[in-house]
């Protein structure tokens, strides 16, 4: 066995030990050899090796920072530290994007409703670069046309429904009237006419 074969192996047994729970468990399956070593390295650095994801780590620590007491040079000196190794591990990721698009992308996903954050996941899953804020923002506008033009069909098809449907989806119905006769009586005889006709009446009346 060469001296890099060795190597390997050892290199292999350091990082299965180094590895724990669902880690381990990627190269759980892989014979401890100096050829399987390569292929157990890309394993775990395609799973965690995000760069995105570490970098939308670094964002979030950032924009949630300790808060410091007064007169007090260990809070304070707790809040530089805080910050600093984080804009460190960002500056050495090397990113395509500056770290206030990290911060602002990590501000605007936070106000956003599941759903969209969701999409938005699912549109830039596949990049291998850092979304810009500009992208993000490129993104929201797009679905915010979306959804005006769903509110505004929505409220068509409202106000063209028929305001003489009823609500369980029948006409309504015109209402009938009846047409109601009154008989008139006379007050002398009590005949079915009016008094200036009744023959009792007119017998009455000087000649």
């Amino acid at each position: 066995m060469t001296n890099n074969a060795l190597s390997n192996i050892q290199k292999f047994h350091y990082l299965t030990a180094s590895l724990k729970n669902e880690a381990k468990g990627v190269i759980s399956n892989l014979q401890i050899t100096s050829e399987n070593f390569a292929v157990a390295w890309k394993l775990v650095t395609q799973r965690y090796n995000n760069q995105r994801l570490i970098s939308m780590m670094h964002a979030k620590n950032l924009c949630c920072l300790p808060a410091t007491k007064k007169s007090d040079a260990s809070s304070l000196r707790q809040l530089i530290n805080h910050v600093c190794s984080h804009m460190n591990a960002l500056r050495a990721l090397s990113l395509n994007v500056p770290i206030q698009d990290l911060m602002l992308n990590h501000l605007l996903l936070s106000a956003l409703d599941a759903e969209t954050q969701l999409e938005w996941e699912l549109l830039t899953s596949s990049r291998e670069d850092i979304p810009s804020t500009s992208d993000l923002i490129t993104f929201l506008e797009s679905r915010c046309r979306a959804l005006e033009f769903l509110q505004n069909t929505q409220s068509m098809k409202t106000v063209t429904a028929s305001p003489r449907q009823s609500t369980y989806g029948g006409k309504v119905s015109k209402p009938s009237y009846s047409n109601v006769v009154t008989h008139t009586r006379c007050t002398l005889c009590n005949g079915s006419h009016r008094l200036f006709k009744c023959d009792k009446f007119l017998k009455l009346q000087p000649q």
